[in-house]
């Protein structure tokens, strides 16, 4: 499940909006499912490998079609693995996500960072059998 489905509602609502989900499906079929990746908590049990003077971000992945969430720390700037990838169940005998979709969180995640190590947050991914529309928040640069 999405760990934040009304925040994917205003989303997929806007795109829907402005006619980008019926171009994506006309282009490329059906939307059969949503990812959406979020920054979380790293679980206490998870062993990290620490940097000196850094510190990891952990992002986690949850998605429609599934009821765990993938995490995985990382440190940004680097975009280095500081843990391994860990599965949070979301009910009671949920079914993990298959690598595919891990690898497909991976790759979303770490193509959303910028050479400088920042990042915007949530990600939202609509997913077909074909590909994918991946949506990432812009970061405003500050006014001087």
């Amino acid at each position: 499940m999405l760990v934040n489905k009304a925040m994917f509602d205003v989303v997929e609502k806007k795109l829907i909006q402005n006619g980008k989900i019926a171009e994506f499906e006309q282009e490329n079929g059906k939307i059969k499912g949503r990812m959406m990746i979020t920054r979380t908590v790293i679980p206490n049990e998870i062993d990290i490998k620490i940097i000196a003077g850094k510190t990891p971000v952990a992002f986690e992945a949850s998605f429609d079609f599934y009821d765990c969430a993938v995490g995985l720390a990382i440190y940004t700037d680097t975009r280095e693995a500081a843990s391994g990838i860990w599965i949070t169940p979301q009910a009671e005998g949920a079914e993990p996500p298959t690598m595919d979709w891990i690898e497909f969180f991976i790759e979303k995640l770490l193509g959303s960072i910028n050479d400088d190590g920042s990042y915007s947050f949530p990600i939202y991914s609509f997913v077909n059998d074909a590909c994918d529309m991946t949506i990432i928040p812009v970061l405003r640069r500050r006014q001087r």
